[in-house]
């Protein structure tokens, strides 16, 4: 072994003797010619010896991404896996409630836009316009984009407190959002209309009332055919559906 091992050494020197023997003496080796060297000798070194091999496998896998250990199973180890439990199902079911009712609500409009007991928002009817308000020249007006409709609804805010109420949405900023057809919905429009609700600010007067309305454009052929319109009023955490039609 030591003989062979010997011969692969006698051999690399004397790639070297011969790269210098023009000029009688070793050269010096660059870079690329020491890492050629020590190339040769490892391979040699490996090549003869016997138990070499081991020590080959053992670093070809450390250079090699490592197996996944197999996932343990949990019932050997004498552990149990719970299914997560839940809360029993309850019946939910849906509330229908007349034409501007709030049936099954949790809270009326008049909470959810922060009136107090003894006020309420009444829905009256319900308008199809080209331009509103109609025939009054002069004043502030909505103009329907072409193709689509005005869809105005009325409503009544009526006090019954005992005493003159003000009343201020805007700074309140409420959302109103209003579905036509079961599946046609919107959010209604904020309108320099002195009547808009959504931006209402005023006095309603004990045992009276004001009219305010809301705006939303529909297809002209979803208004030729308005078979259902609720209205959803949110406010914070406080929510209600009136269903108007």
């Amino acid at each position: 072994m030591l003989k062979k091992i010997t011969a692969a050494l006698t051999a690399g020197l004397l790639i070297i003797s011969l790269a210098g023997c023009t000029q009688n003496r070793i050269p010096d080796l660059t870079d690329e010619q020491m890492q050629m060297m020590g190339e040769f000798a490892a391979f040699n070194l490996m090549k003869y010896d016997a138990n070499d091999r081991s020590r080959l496998v053992d670093y070809t896998d450390m250079l090699s991404t490592p197996e996944p250990e197999p996932a343990q199973d949990p019932a050997a180890e004498g552990t149990e896996t719970q299914e997560p439990q839940g809360m029993d199902p309850v019946d939910d079911t849906p509330v229908t409630g007349a034409p501007g009712s709030e049936a099954g609500n949790a809270y009326t409009a008049a909470s959810v836009l922060g009136l107090p007991e003894g006020m309420e928002i009444v829905f009256t009817e319900y308008g199809l316009y080209d331009v509103y308000p109609e025939g009054d020249e002069g004043s502030f007006a909505l103009s329907a984009t072409e193709g689509k409709k005005l869809l105005v609804l009325n409503f009544s805010i009526i006090n019954a407190t005992g005493q003159d109420q003000e009343v201020d949405f805007l700074t309140l900023s409420p959302q109103f959002g209003i579905t036509v057809n079961g599946d046609y919905s919107r959010r209604a429009w904020m309108t320099m209309l002195e009547s808009d609700m959504t931006t209402f600010v005023g006095t309603v007067p004990n045992a009276g009332a004001v009219s305010a309305v809301l705006v939303i454009e529909v297809e002209e052929a979803a208004a030729e055919n308005i078979s259902s319109v609720s209205l959803d009023i949110k406010n914070d955490s406080k929510k209600c559906t009136m269903q108007l039609i």
